[in-house]
């Protein structure tokens, strides 16, 4: 495993849990990710080892008594999910408090996530965008399938600004299979772009999920005295009294949140705010199950 880039803390920690799509998205099918076809008995497949999660039911205890291991029944029913990550690289991912960009965490976050779904046995592919530049990487199973994620996750650095309506439309229309779309910005942009991408994922028949990535300075607003900010997109500069600002700044973010949290409520899709100094572990643990 890439240490530098996957967080092996947030690996070991989440090694009893799964990510699962919700019933509420018809259509999808996957081994751990329940079938909706009620009273069909499909045929067997093949065998895998028993991991936490599975149904009891599909253990084969005639195996199990020959070989001393747990293995359940996979059937022809049970298809592999693909999870599409996109990461916004647009220029104010590049903002940083600390030591760590809010875009340098979303890098860390999406090679653990993609480790986490590979090892379970889906597929994981990768968009990358800022306006001018979408690139799509296909999902394909099997942890080999890592390298060329990090890789291309490595390569990668913040500049211009957001095209995520342009990058959803892009990546549904390469990919064609039911698939669970992850979307990892700061999404400060206007309402009406993040509303309509969600909207486009879930037309296509996918789930979508917002990750939304924030330095803890964005939320807080924790400066004092005057100070001037410099937009990271666009050439503008502003001088705020920041004691006065204060205030008028946090119940803006919180309205902001609020408004994201409803836009994706409304079209049936999950919401995660992610600080960008929490545990990469609390956050993916909010899109798994145990």
């Amino acid at each position: 495993m890439p240490k530098d880039i996957v967080d092996t803390e947030a690996t070991l920690k989440l090694e009893g849990f799964s990510f699962r799509i919700s019933p509420r998205v018809r259509g999808l099918r996957t081994g751990i990710h329940k079938s909706f076809h009620k009273g069909i008995s499909p045929d067997f497949m093949e065998y895998k080892e028993y991991s936490q999660g599975d149904e009891l039911r599909h253990i084969d205890w005639r195996l199990y008594g020959r070989l001393d291991r747990l293995y359940v029944k996979k059937f022809e029913d049970e298809v592999n999910l693909n999870w599409c990550v996109l990461i916004d690289k647009s220029g104010s991912m590049g903002y940083a408090s600390k030591e760590t960009s809010k875009f340098d965490y979303a890098i860390r976050l999406s090679a653990t996530l993609a480790y986490l779904l590979l090892k379970q046995g889906d597929g994981v592919g990768v968009t990358d965008f800022s306006d001018g530049s979408v690139d799509v990487i296909l999902p394909r199973s099997g942890t080999a399938n890592l390298t060329p994620i990090v890789e291309k996750l490595k390569s990668l650095s913040p500049g211009g600004k957001g095209a995520l309506k342009e990058a959803v439309l892009k990546t549904i229309e390469r990919i064609k299979r039911d698939s669970v779309f992850v979307l990892i910005s700061d999404f400060l942009m206007d309402f009406e772009p993040i509303e309509e991408s969600i909207k486009l994922i879930r037309a296509a028949g996918k789930e979508a999920i917002a990750i939304h990535v924030l330095d803890p300075d964005e939320i807080d607003f924790n400066f004092d005295g005057s100070v001037e900010f410099e937009d990271m997109e666009e050439d503008i500069k502003v001088l705020v009294d920041t004691g006065g600002f204060r205030n008028i700044y946090r119940k803006r973010v919180e309205e902001f949140i609020q408004k994201l949290k409803f836009i994706c409520h409304k079209n049936r899709s999950r919401y995660v705010l992610s600080p960008s100094n929490a545990p990469i572990k609390d956050v993916l643990i909010q899109i798994s199950n145990k």
